[in-house]
């Protein structure tokens, strides 16, 4: 089946500004049921700065937990296709920690709080040291002296700490194993068309009602003018993006190159140094080793000139002795 490629920013932001489908996407990542989702159009950008693009989205969200207890959440949606600057990433995340919504009290009453917030990290290009497609970091109480989990929630740490999901497109397993993975196939580059990365084609499981639904809205998302206009735009800001970065990466080269010239002629120079300093500790040697030997000599003839005058005066002595 043919569906625009979900890569793009356009056509995910096109998919995800349906509701339900968010709704439902949503809860199949996090395993958990989202009751409601809410969406605002303020909440969704896509934020240009220098060589990253970064497509956000921030819901607020109902979830039924499995026991039955039901939060209200604030669920932070990122999207990056290339490798990304971290702090711009926790800019985002400081600017919710700061946000407020109206959330009932233990009296019924509404009281304006922060929300406790879920990450979820949809990157286009891979992390070196995770191998995994779809991976939870998530949060323990835990007795650091006797290691065992608490099985408690503490408001005061929820709001402090927040669950993150990574999302690694170009690592997740070519057979799908479960909901997830038959749901997040629609994003695989294995579909990627050869001739018009537009548009992938896409022969995952079709049965699952959520890949149905999603299917048919980027089905109709590649039938639209409009928005494989916004791909070419796309196309061209990743064309721009990729020949600055090669700018970059020659010049970054070609100061590598200066400095490594620069260190080799230092160390040439501390080389030429440290042979002057062995000669001319050398000389210093030879100087020493002159020097012991004339006062060596001196010492000799010192000794010589008192043993003539010790035998002088023994002469003279023998000659007072023999005198008539």
């Amino acid at each position: 089946m043919i569906i625009a490629n979900p890569i793009y920013d356009v056509v995910f932001k096109y998919l995800l500004e349906d509701v339900e489908i968010a709704r439902e996407l949503l809860s199949t990542i996090l395993g958990e049921e989202v009751q409601s989702v809410e969406v605002k159009p303020q909440e969704t950008s896509t934020e240009t700065s220098g060589d990253i693009r970064i497509l956000r989205f921030d819901f607020k969200a109902v979830i039924k937990k499995a026991n039955g207890e039901i939060s209200k959440v604030l669920i932070e949606l990122q999207k990056a296709k290339k490798a990304f600057d971290v702090m711009r990433f926790r800019r985002y995340l400081g600017d919710n920690y700061r946000k407020e919504d109206d959330v009932l009290n233990d009296k019924g009453d509404l009281d304006k709080r922060p929300l406790p917030i879920i990450t979820i990290y949809f990157l286009g290009f891979p992390l070196n040291s995770i191998q995994s497609g779809v991976v939870k970091i998530n949060r323990e109480y835990r007795d650091v002296v006797t290691q065992e989990i608490l099985d408690i929630k503490e408001d005061f740490v929820e709001l402090l700490t927040h669950d993150s999901y990574l999302i690694q497109v170009r690592k997740l397993a070519k057979a799908a194993r479960n909901k997830l993975e038959r749901v997040l196939h629609i994003f695989s580059p294995i579909y990627q068309s050869t001739t018009d990365k537009h548009q992938l084609d896409f022969q995952g499981d079709t049965n699952d009602p959520l890949v149905k639904k999603m299917l048919d809205r980027l089905g109709r998302a590649i039938a639209s003018e409009e928005i494989r206009d916004l791909m070419d735009v796309e196309d061209e800001l990743d064309r721009i993006f990729d020949r600055e970065m090669k700018k970059k990466d020659e010049i970054i080269a070609e100061k590598e190159e200066v400095i490594a010239e620069k260190e080799e002629v230092i160390a040439e120079k501390e080389e030429i140094i440290a042979e002057k300093e062995e000669i001319i500790a050398e000389k210093e040697e030879v100087i020493a080793e002159k020097e012991e030997i004339i006062a060596e000599k001196d010492k000799l003839l010192i000794e010589e000139f008192q043993k003539n005058l010790e035998l002088q005066r023994q002469i003279d002595e023998l000659k007072k002795q023999i005198k008539p």
